[in-house]
């Protein structure tokens, strides 16, 4: 079968144990395999990105960190307005916004593909905004990890550019690799120019990746900090389908190496992956204790905020259970809403309060 359109967000493997014991869980199987075939879910699309600084989002991801970009790195990117993006956050009429696409290497399915996962930065206009610089354990964070060749050179490039650094002492960390997987991770953690959270990590051996050889990013994953493990992994399998393969960590980790990564002292974390069909994509879902946290409730358009999009392949399929779960729609009118002729989309919010896109694309 021919893609059309695949986003990815990397891939790091894992030797863990099934989440749950439902009856409709995949097979357990000792680490993820290469990638999953498409379903009711086709492909992973997009990390959304509000932003306060459009032109300081595509220096920092594009020129500081190597992601590609759409279009010339220089032309002028216009505000307008979407009446579609505007009914998502619930805006006034004359709100309106900017955006840019930044494609992450090594996350098509093939070499040689143009069809990675990309940053959407969007950055509004004329609607009130609040800015958003949560900490790693905040119920409803979210953050970027990508996977690079050369750590060091990396995070020289960014303290020179004077990049806040999350990470306890400004340092690469070597934090314990995954038992069985035979993986060695070195780490560090940054905020880019909104003060989201950037994981940086260097993998010995290297992982297989589809990015070009002079590339220095290999891949992408993402990961949401939730309050219940086992429900937002249900959660997200009854959103996706039953094509979804679900892994968690036998129980609660603590370890010093990954608590000055993530600048969390003396927490706990347990943590979850799910493999999303149409793709070698994981999402991470982590779970802390013993360490004080907030919960965020941001708005769509609030700077700092994230989001992920899923292509689909039915939006009715995909609304019949997003009713079923019992959530709302960010959308006044309760329905998906046209973005273009023959795209579609639905915003909705999960219990984590973190924002989650499906999008239709009808045949031309």
């Amino acid at each position: 079968m021919k893609i059309l359109y695949i986003t990815a967000i990397g891939m790091m493997l894992l030797i863990i144990v099934s989440v749950t014991a439902r009856a409709d869980e995949p097979t357990v199987i000792s680490s993820p395999p290469a990638g999953a075939p498409p379903g009711d879910v086709l492909r992973p699309g997009h990390l959304g990105r509000q932003t306060g600084d459009l032109e300081r989002i595509i220096h920092f991801y594009h020129d500081l960190l190597g992601t590609g970009i759409r279009g010339d790195r220089n032309q002028e990117r216009p505000f307008f307005s979407s009446p579609g993006l505007i009914e998502f956050a619930n805006s006034p009429k004359h709100a309106e916004f900017r955006a840019v696409i930044l494609p992450i290497p090594g996350t098509a399915a093939e070499p040689g593909q143009d069809l990675e996962m990309a940053i959407e930065a969007i950055e509004f206009r004329n609607i009130e905004r609040h800015q958003y610089v949560h900490n790693l354990q905040d119920i409803g964070s979210s953050h970027l990890s990508l996977i690079l060749r050369n750590l060091d050179e990396t995070l020289d490039r960014l303290k020179a550019a004077g990049v806040p650094i999350i990470t306890i002492g400004g340092v690469v960390v070597d934090v314990p690799g995954i038992p069985g997987a035979n993986v060695g991770k070195r780490a560090v953690l940054v905020r880019d120019p909104d003060g989201y959270p950037v994981e940086l990590m260097q993998l010995t051996p290297p992982p297989p990746s589809t990015a070009p050889a002079e590339s220095n990013i290999l891949g992408a994953r993402v990961s949401v900090t939730v309050a219940d493990l086992e429900a937002a992994q249900n959660l997200y399998k009854d959103l996706i389908g039953p094509d979804l393969q679900l892994w968690t960590s036998p129980s609660y980790i603590k370890d010093e190496a990954y608590n000055n990564l993530k600048n969390t002292p003396g927490a706990e974390y347990h943590y979850g992956t799910a493999l999303i069909p149409g793709s070698p994509v994981i999402m991470e879902f982590v779970q802390y204790r013993n360490i004080e946290q907030k919960t965020i409730s941001p708005r769509l358009q609030d700077i700092g905020v994230a989001h992920i999009l899923f292509m689909v392949k039915d939006m009715d399929v995909i609304m019949s259970r997003i009713q079923s779960a019992g959530l709302e729609t960010l959308s006044t009118s309760g329905k998906p809403v046209f973005i273009a002729p023959t795209v579609q989309a639905v915003f909705v919010t999960d219990p984590n309060h973190f924002f989650v896109e499906f999008m239709h694309r009808a045949p031309q």
